[in-house]
């Protein structure tokens, strides 16, 4: 019924009349991953086909959208000066396929991009370990598996609902990355699902320093998104996450990084005196809204792509339609 509203909308002209409306405000467009094998059924609100990434790319080329880097939006806002549909495209965390698969396609169009670099598993050799765990549990055709050897307090098993949360939660405990890779490699023999042959696939590992390199390279801004992916409400901590984030990479670029990204979108004005102290000029958030002179800089919206968008859905956002309907609601 949604999706035959949309067709209905842009057939009657409403997505054209919506561009016409909103065409001085900014879309700033948001993903994560690319799929390398089947990581848009694992996690669909975060992993996208490369060929549906093209699709959009195209889209975004052939209807004459104003692609713009970070920077820029950021100085033509302070001017409120945006050009005429313009586009940022960000995307989170720096997973090894936004090297191997998103950049041969905005090499392709050349659109400029940045990456917000989560810097923990950054340049480690090793796959994300929470989402590491979950795909065990996706991946593995066993059934009602016991998982006693992992040596968890209280004895677990596979068809317990909490069963990958509790070995996740083990896992904070643990000191080491080294401590946490013998867990996924027992989990992965547990569930007959080689932990070794998820590794060297990079499905779930993030860049290294030579990729980095490339993507910078590639016309891709690299910019802040915490240490360990986490934005505590403690004003200390919090200050920790993006001064370790901000040690790690900056040593690495040309200039230091000012835009940040809330990991997973988590957000409170309660932030802002900390990004203020390390002189960030913009945060976004994951909130579906296009971005306008009088927003503020610290939350900026984004529009999420992923495999759960259809082509019509992201025409609707980028068109401006969906904000309408928003404005419409009193949202």
């Amino acid at each position: 019924m949604k999706l035959s509203f949309f067709y209905l909308s842009k057939i009657l002209g409403l997505f054209w009349l919506s561009r016409l409306l909103f065409k001085s405000k900014l879309r700033i467009l948001c993903y994560h991953g690319f799929s390398i094998r089947d990581e848009e059924k694992f996690v669909p609100g975060l992993f996208i086909k490369p060929h549906l990434f093209d699709r959009r790319m195209q889209y975004l080329a052939e209807q004459n959208y104003n692609i713009i880097t970070l920077q820029e939006a950021y100085e033509l806002k302070e001017k409120r000066q945006f050009p005429s549909d313009a586009i940022v495209i960000t995307i989170d965390d720096g997973f090894y396929s936004v090297v191997s698969k998103s950049l041969p396609i905005l090499e392709k169009y050349k659109f400029p991009a940045t990456l917000y670099l989560t810097s923990y598993y950054f340049d480690k050799d090793c796959p994300i370990f929470n989402l590491a765990v979950d795909y065990m549990f996706f991946k593995t055709d066993l059934k009602n598996q016991s998982l006693e050897k992992l040596v968890i307090d209280g004895c677990i098993n596979q068809n317990d609902p909490e069963a990958a949360q509790k070995i996740k939660t083990f896992g904070r405990t643990l000191n080491s990355e080294m401590d946490r890779i013998r867990i996924l490699r027992l989990l992965g023999e547990l569930l007959e699902v080689d932990y070794d042959e998820l590794n060297q696939s990079r499905i779930l590992n993030l860049i290294n320093t030579s990729e980095l390199n490339e993507l910078i390279a590639g016309n891709v801004d690299i910019q802040l998104h915490t240490h360990r992916h986490s934005l505590p409400e403690e004003s200390d901590l919090a200050d920790h996450e993006i001064e370790k984030n901000a040690n790690k990479i900056n040593q690495l670029l040309a200039k230091p990084m000012s835009h940040f990204c809330y990991p997973s979108g988590v957000w409170s004005k309660e932030h802002w005196p900390v990004l203020m102290k390390h002189n960030i000029k913009t945060a976004t958030t994951c909130e579906p809204r296009l971005v306008d002179y009088d927003t503020h800089n610290y939350s900026l919206d984004r529009i999420l792509d992923s495999a759960r968008v259809s082509q019509i859905e992201f025409e609707a956002e980028i068109s401006g339609f969906n904000e309408l309907i928003r404005i419409f609601r009193g949202k």
